[in-house]
């Protein structure tokens, strides 16, 4: 989509650069998290509606519901997420906002192909301003955990970028993967930080290569 605007505003980078100052006490429950689903989370087989759940997630979702304001944004349509949100099972119902391809503002002939889309949390923060006041998200507070960082182009240093599950790819067979357990590590550290655009800046994610030993599957 040529209209898009492809890079950060100053205002935010001038935020970002403010430096994060840690925190005594971890900012429970005061943080946004927003999920994808496919890629991230899951590696969907089309041809039977079926997927492959992302190893650890059991213990991911422990984690993230009990220490996170969680939220869902994936780019595929209402029907294709509500499949793939069976993957969180009874943590479904702590999921507090759920958006699919309709809040992209695409045009109908793009809503119905495969074209890129960008996640502005300009839209998300203005939602919870708009529908939940009590609720203050922006920069300093918020965390998209996406694979692509194309669809983070507009606010880079909230995202956290995990390596692309896919099932049929000859490193997760062969090696299996684990990392959900790392993504844990990092965010227990982004917890204690007063401005996470800064700290993700200066010390972004790093994908770790896949424990050999950790080959835990499951199909759903």
């Amino acid at each position: 989509m040529s209209n898009l605007i492809s890079k950060p505003t100053k205002a935010y980078l001038e935020r970002a650069a403010i430096p994060s100052v840690k925190l005594n006490k971890a900012q429970k429950q005061q943080q946004l998290l927003i999920l994808d689903l496919n890629g991230t989370l899951v590696s969907r087989n089309r041809k039977n509606r079926s997927m492959y759940v992302r190893p650890y997630s059991k213990q991911f979702f422990e984690y993230i519901f009990e220490n996170f304001y969680v939220m869902l944004w994936s780019s595929a349509q209402p029907h294709s997420v509500r499949n793939m949100c069976r993957l969180f099972g009874a943590n479904q119902e702590k999921i507090k906002v759920i958006w699919d391809r309709t809040k992209f503002g695409l045009t109908q002939k793009d809503y119905n192909r495969k074209v890129a889309t960008i996640k502005d949390l300009d839209k998300v923060w203005k939602y919870f301003d708009e529908q939940h006041p009590e609720q203050h998200f922006d920069q300093t507070n918020t965390i998209l955990l996406d694979d692509s960082p194309k669809k983070a182009q507009l606010q880079p240093y909230n995202c956290v970028h995990p390596s692309e599950f896919e099932h049929t790819s000859p490193t997760f067979i062969s090696s299996g993967d684990s990392e959900l357990l790392h993504i844990m590590n990092y965010l227990k550290l982004l917890q204690f930080q007063s401005n996470v655009s800064n700290f993700i800046r200066e010390q972004p994610y790093n994908t770790l290569e896949n424990d050999k030993s950790n080959n835990e599957k499951l199909w759903i």
